[in-house]
C-alpha cells in the first residue's frame, strides 16, 4: 500500500468517520448472501447508514436496498458520503473518475481488501476525495466494540 496516497484504517478517526457518514453506494453489491458484496451491504444497512446498492443486474430495488445500475446513475442531488468498492483492481480507478462526478462529491472512497488500487488512490487524493483501504463491516465492529 503506497501511505503517501491512500489512508489506512489505523490513520483514520474511527469514530468521527462512523459517526460523520450516512450514505453509502456499494459498488459491486451482489445478491448471493455469502458474498462481501452482500453482507457487508446488509450490515452496514442493519446498523443505520443508507445504502445504496449498485450492480446492473438488479434495480430498482434489491434485497430491500435501492439499486442502481452504476454510479452514474444515481440522480444528481443524491448525498452519497462513501463509495465503497467490491471490485478487482483494474476497475477502481475508472470507479473513482464516476465518483469524483457525483452530485454531490463522496467524501470518502473506500476499497475493500482486494479492490486497492494504488492510482485510485492517488487520483481520489487529487480529487478531495478521502480514500482509504479497509473492509467497512470489520471497521464498524473495531470501532463500536
Amino acid at each position: 500500500m503506497d501511505n503517501e496516497h491512500t489512508a489506512a484504517p489505523e490513520q483514520v478517526d474511527l469514530k468521527r468517520f462512523f459517526q460523520e457518514i450516512k450514505s453509502i453506494a456499494v459498488v459491486g453489491y451482489s445478491d448471493k448472501p455469502e458474498r462481501a458484496g452482500h453482507y457487508v451491504a446488509h450490515y452496514l444497512a442493519d446498523a443505520g447508514y443508507e445504502v445504496i446498492a449498485l450492480n446492473p443486474k438488479f434495480g430498482p430495488e434489491v434485497n430491500g436496498l435501492k439499486c442502481y445500475a452504476d454510479l452514474e446513475s444515481i440522480p444528481p442531488g443524491t448525498p452519497v458520503d462513501v463509495v465503497d468498492i467490491f471490485r478487482a483492481p483494474p476497475y477502481v480507478p475508472d470507479l473513482l473518475r464516476s465518483a469524483a462526478n457525483l452530485d454531490p462529491k463522496p467524501k470518502y472512497f473506500v476499497m475493500q481488501p482486494g479492490a486497492e488500487s494504488e492510482e485510485a488512490g492517488k487520483l481520489a487524493r487529487e480529487e478531495g476525495i478521502v480514500p482509504l483501504e479497509m473492509c467497512m463491516m470489520a471497521m464498524h465492529k473495531i470501532w463500536r466494540a
